[in-house]
């Protein structure tokens, strides 16, 4: 069982078979946390709740008991994009878009989907 971290909460979901939790940071009241658990088979919200803390919202998923697993929403990070990794396995920001003629040279964080 995989569970939320301060390095991954952002970058991903934790899903089981059935349901999918995450957090987002409400950007227009900075230091606010929303964390929620949805039924992702047909998007049915089963609870959403506001934290003012981002550690209380990682514990309040992390409590839930059920065999989680970690999926990142993109393979963009650790200084992969606009160094030719575009869509490559292990790395990268995505696929390229399909106007981009060179993805090793075209792959940038406004390039790629």
């Amino acid at each position: 069982m995989q569970k939320f971290t301060a390095e991954n909460y952002s970058k991903g979901f934790l899903m089981d078979e059935e349901l999918m939790a995450g957090i987002s940071e409400d950007k227009s009241h900075p230091g606010t946390y929303h964390a929620f658990v949805v039924r992702h088979t047909t998007g049915e919200s089963l609870g959403h709740q506001v934290f003012e803390n981002v550690f209380e919202a990682i514990r309040a998923l992390n409590d839930i008991e059920r065999h989680w697993a970690f999926e990142a929403v993109s393979k963009c990070g650790s200084g992969n994009c606009g160094k030719g990794n575009c869509g490559k396995a292990g790395g990268g920001c995505g696929k390229p878009k399909p106007d981009s003629s060179n993805s090793q040279e075209s792959c940038s964080s406004s390039s790629c989907s």
